[in-house]
């Protein structure tokens, strides 16, 4: 793994020209040849189109502007947001992207439309953040007259956005932090209370308020639809937060029943993901702070290459959890 009307017979041609995934991640991960390019989350401001942003990240020698050496982006395109605005709302920022040399972009996906949000509160008194029919089949052969079982409301967002935008698309992460921990548990070693390593957190204490098979299921319906439409892509996991959360999707399944392999269920969730997409954090994660007995409390560290050695321990914490699956390139 893991590195880092229409005539009859012209449906009929249509279809043929899909060819549905047949391997997942256990089988190939194709290395990656593309050079390291410093990125941006741009954000929203009022009266600043993601044009203009983008000329005063990246540079538009057009207008003059230097820019800030930006030479990749990470934006998102959630269904709530497509669904409202149409699936092309975006193409034109992504075109302009991509004449001032922004490539390999990343986009982090998910957050349905309220009309495909799941209705069932897995958690009591909340509702799911996920989408509705995540179980059903994935595709249907073209009877509704499309590629994808219409009815999965996942896997006809994820097809529909990844036709729009595959050309300017190259890391496609999957929802942004879903690791995010309401129970105070995610961080816990094996052996203390309620650790996420050795324990199945329920679906009130993380922020997509869904069983954590579901969220496998997601990568699933991800990685087959992604790479039926795009198979120069990559499937991202998170970006998470916590190697426990990791842990947990590499040794169960998308099986509602529990996460055991079944013929239905086959894999683990390490399948379905290409590359590992973690967020660090050393300003309040712990990294730039040690405990002095000397000096009665903690003392802080405030140099960039402290920070740089926080990023660096969490990324190795993440490799450990894949080597131990296996996943060791």
């Amino acid at each position: 793994m893991k590195k880092y009307i229409l005539l009859p017979f012209l449906v009929f041609a249509f279809y043929n020209s899909y060819s549905q995934v047949n391997y997942t991640a256990n089988d190939q991960v194709v290395e990656y040849n593309g050079t390291f390019r410093a990125g941006s989350n741009l954000g929203a401001y009022s009266n600043w189109t993601d044009q203009q942003l983008a000329d005063i990240a990246a540079g538009n020698p057009a207008l003059n502007i230097k820019g800030a050496g930006v030479k990749t982006f990470r934006p998102t395109l959630p269904e709530i947001f497509l669904e409202a605005f149409g699936y092309d709302i975006r193409r034109d920022a992504f075109d302009h992207y991509a004449s001032l040399g922004l490539e390999d972009n990343t986009v982090f996906i998910g957050y349905s439309s309220l009309e495909h949000r799941d209705p069932v509160e897995y958690c009591p008194g909340i509702q799911s953040a996920s989408f509705e029919n995540l179980y059903d089949p994935i595709w249907d052969g073209g009877a509704n007259g499309t590629p994808y079982n219409d009815d999965n409301y996942y896997a006809r967002y994820i097809h529909k956005m990844v036709t729009e935008y595959k050309d300017h698309v190259k890391f496609w992460e999957i929802w942004n932090e879903p690791d995010f921990d309401y129970s105070g548990c995610a961080w816990k070693d094996p052996g203390m209370e309620g650790n996420w390593w050795e324990n199945v957190p329920g679906p009130c204490d993380y922020q997509l308020r869904i069983p954590i098979y579901h969220y496998i299921r997601i990568l699933r319906i991800s990685y087959e639809v992604i790479k039926t439409v795009d198979p120069t892509a990559y499937v991202a996991i998170g970006g998470l937060g916590y190697p426990s959360f990791l842990d947990l999707v590499l040794r169960h399944t998308d099986n509602p029943d529990g996460g055991s392999v079944s013929s239905d269920f086959p894999l683990n969730g390490g399948a379905y993901f290409d590359v590992m997409s973690f967020h660090s954090y050393p300003h309040i994660d712990g990294s730039l702070r040690y405990w002095s007995n000397s000096a009665g409390g903690f003392v802080y560290e405030r140099h960039s290459d402290a920070a740089v050695q926080g990023v660096l321990g969490l990324k190795n914490e993440f490799k450990n959890v894949l080597d131990d699956y296996g996943y060791n390139g």
